[in-house]
């Protein structure tokens, strides 16, 4: 039988797509799912497990399991041949393309490199200090041997001459990433020497590459880690260590746990947490978010203790917050040590119960901000506010973003309408919030809050008209103006309006002296003093005065109100904290101030 076919009569497709998603059943031997290749969120994949097919009515891909695998894995035919043909014992030896071959021939001799190492770790007498060094980290024979893991001896060519007696030259064994070329003379070394050799496989499984751990006390001025250099096949960006025996853990805990190191993906299989991979303490890369969405959206993270892994996560975890991946935390006890392999080594519990209580990443990142600050100190509140804002434009979800301003809002005791601007700046969205009263036709611009659109129209009122400007002085004190510009403007007003009547001075030369007097003092007003003059205008030149003054009152009325819901709501945290603080008293005062308020 031809190799496609034999395999194709062996592969069921129900379980190959199962390992890469959530499949339902919708009949008799019929599945359907959440289409990997678009965006959806009613399922319009499908699986036939009489016709061995599968089709997505959204987007139209479809195919046999040759077809699903190129597009979920981006391998050519002949890749998801020979991996197919792997996966169900066919051997398949006819490639059609050059790439293919190469790449098939230089993962054979990291494969073969992969049993060398294992196989001189278990038996070689040379190898006696590398089995008491794995030993001592808590690594049975088992764990060992479900990694690959090995040990380069110290000679500079013994595996370069083991490979040569099995047929591959120098040159290949070097563009495969295991093999220097001689500084001096004709030949090659080994590049691995005297360390514990630790696989890296791609989520097939093959193996692509090492990493090699320096022997404690070594003589090697080389550093503690060392992993193959870039190849053909192993590309650093694009490969997560522990993926390939991670997938199914991966589907079955809905989630993705991510580490620094290999020996802590190592250790995490020790303490039975096996959807765990390792990023080799860099910041994840699009290549590598690409490979973790085609099993779950939801990724967790875990930093060493000396933060020094967080900082290079950063990027990573932005990349996949706007991806839409679901970023969460898991946060080691103090007791625990630095790193996964420290707490398993000390008790497996450790790291299982940090996995198991995992926090959202907004909150992780203001517990970091808050650590080491006062709250009732203004420089500490701005300084968290500046770690804490930049992170909550970048949620997409509007739901999300709002719990997250809430909080951040009673922890840093502002109104949530101020953090709610400052984000939506930052972010590049607008703060559209029409007013309930829409007290004049042309009033509310889409880049102001009903808020602050009060504002300007009141103080284009008060610039403009000078009998409004007198009903304006006694109805709206200077407290009422939200904070910031438009309140600084409010205030010179209000004091060149007093300079004025104690001078007796015609009310037509206010604008002037007014802006005379902001060129002096605050030359940065004078463009929105100039703005709101020529609101003023067109409201005062459409607006009989009667009207003017019943939407003077709204106004007034509208920004009071809002002063009133802020307080509210400072209230309202403050009663939460007083409650999670078990201080009742405080809690009585409080909300006999509410009903007052109310």
């Amino acid at each position: 039988m031809d190799p496609k076919e034999e395999i194709k009569s062996r592969v069921d497709i129900h379980d190959l797509i199962a390992e890469y998603l959530q499949l339902k059943q919708s009949g008799a031997g019929s599945f359907k799912a959440i289409c990997p290749f678009h965006s959806e969120k009613t399922p319009s994949f499908h699986v036939s497990t009489e016709k061995q097919i599968w089709h997505c009515f959204g987007c139209g891909k479809g195919g046999d399991c040759f077809a699903f695998l190129m597009e979920i894995e981006g391998m050519d035919f002949p890749e998801a041949l020979r991996h197919l043909g792997n996966k169900v014992g066919v051997e398949v030896t006819r490639f059609s393309s050059e790439k293919t071959n190469e790449h098939q021939r230089l993962t054979g001799i990291n494969e073969l490199a992969g049993k060398f190492f294992e196989k001189v770790l278990t038996d070689s007498p040379s190898a006696s200090a590398a089995r008491e060094y794995v030993g001592k980290r808590g690594i049975s024979e088992d764990l060992r041997a479900k990694f690959g893991l090995g040990f380069a001896p110290e000679g500079w060519d013994t595996l370069v001459a083991f490979l040569q007696k099995r047929g591959f030259n120098g040159s290949e064994i070097e563009r495969a990433g295991l093999a220097l070329r001689r500084k001096s003379g004709d030949g090659w070394i080994d590049r691995f020497r005297n360390r514990v050799m630790i696989p890296l496989r791609n989520a097939h499984g093959d193996t692509v590459g090492f990493t090699g751990r320096a022997m404690p006390g070594s003589d090697d001025q080389g550093p503690k880690y060392m992993n193959s250099p870039e190849t053909p096949i192993y590309h650093k960006g694009k490969l997560l260590f522990g993926l390939d025996l991670a997938k199914r853990a991966i589907k079955d805990a809905g989630c993705l746990i991510i580490v620094e190191g290999n020996l802590d993906v190592v250790a995490s299989h020790k303490a039975g947490v096996a959807n765990v991979v390792a990023s080799s303490g860099t910041a994840l890369t699009p290549e590598q978010l690409d490979l973790i969405k085609r099993y779950t959206k939801t990724i967790v993270f875990s930093f060493d203790a000396d933060a020094a892994g967080f900082k290079a996560a950063r990027r990573g975890i932005a990349l996949a917050r706007a991806a839409g991946f679901d970023i969460r935390v898991a946060v080691l006890p103090p007791s625990a040590g630095k790193d996964p392999d420290e707490a398993v080594q000390k008790d497996p519990s450790l790291w299982s119960g940090a996995v198991s209580r995992t926090v959202p990443i907004m909150q992780y990142y203001i517990d970091r901000a808050i650590t080491g600050r006062d709250l009732s100190n203004v420089d500490d509140k701005r300084a968290i506010a500046a770690l804490i804002l930049p992170e909550l434009a970048t949620i997409q979800d509007v739901v999300e973003r709002e719990h997250w301003l809430q909080v951040s809002a009673d922890l840093l005791r502002t109104d949530i309408a101020v953090l709610r601007r400052d984000v939506a700046t930052r972010s590049g969205a607008t703060t559209i919030r029409q007013t309930s009263t829409q007290p004049i036709n042309h009033s509310i611009t889409p880049k102001h809050s009903k808020e602050l659109s009060a504002a300007r129209f009141l103080l284009a009122f008060y610039v403009q008209d000078p009998t409004l400007r007198i009903e304006l002085t006694e109805t709206l004190p200077q407290g009422l103006i939200p904070t910031g510009d438009l309140a600084s403007l409010y205030n010179e007003m209000r004091a060149e309006y007093d300079s004025l009547r104690i001078e007796q001075a015609p009310a037509e030369s206010y604008f002037l002296r007014l802006r005379d007097r902001l060129g002096i003092v605050a030359s940065t007003l004078v463009p929105l003093l100039d703005e709101l003059s020529l609101l003023g205008e067109n409201m005062v030149a459409t607006l009989p005065p009667k009207e003017a003054r019943a939407q003077i009152r709204q106004l007034v009325d509208l920004l009071t109100a809002s002063q009133t819901e802020r307080r509210a709501k400072a209230l309202e945290a403050d009663i939460r904290r007083a409650e999670s603080a078990g201080d009742h008293a405080t809690v009585a005062k409080l909300i006999q101030e509410y009903k007052g308020l109310r």
